[in-house]
Order: structure tokens, then sequence, then C-alpha cells
């Protein structure tokens, strides 16, 4: 059984190369996106230093708040 040769119309034909190129691209598109490394986790935050939310006052240091004395 022959087959004769299929005939699409240019509208059809440009719309399947127009669907392709978009399939196409996305996957590119998709492609780069998961091989392109990802950025480090961020750091946790460093203690604060000044007055508290809780209530407890920082344990004063040894001479800190002595005065020289001149």
């Amino acid at each position: 059984m022959t087959m004769g040769p299929l005939h699409v119309s240019a509208r059809t034909r440009n719309r399947l190369i127009v669907a392709a190129a978009v399939t196409l691209a996305g996957g590119v598109a998709w492609l780069v996106r998961s091989k392109r490394p990802q950025p480090p986790a961020p750091a946790p935050a460093p203690p604060r230093i000044g007055y508290s939310r809780n209530g407890s006052a920082p344990t004063p240091v040894a001479g800190a708040g002595a005065e020289n004395g001149r």
C-alpha cells in the first residue's frame, strides 16, 4: 500500500515550527538554570552586642567601667 506525500498547509507548518522553537528554547532555559551553581546558604546571625531584649543585663568586664584616676 503506497501512501502519497503528506500535504501540510503553510500555516500548519509554521505553527509546528514555532511550537518546536518554543519547546527547544524552554528546554535550553531549563537546562541552563539547572546547571547554574546555587548560592551558599546564608550565615547564621552574629550575636548582638548591646542591650538585650529579654531583660537580662550583660555581665560587666572587670575594669571596663573603672575610671583612670587622672
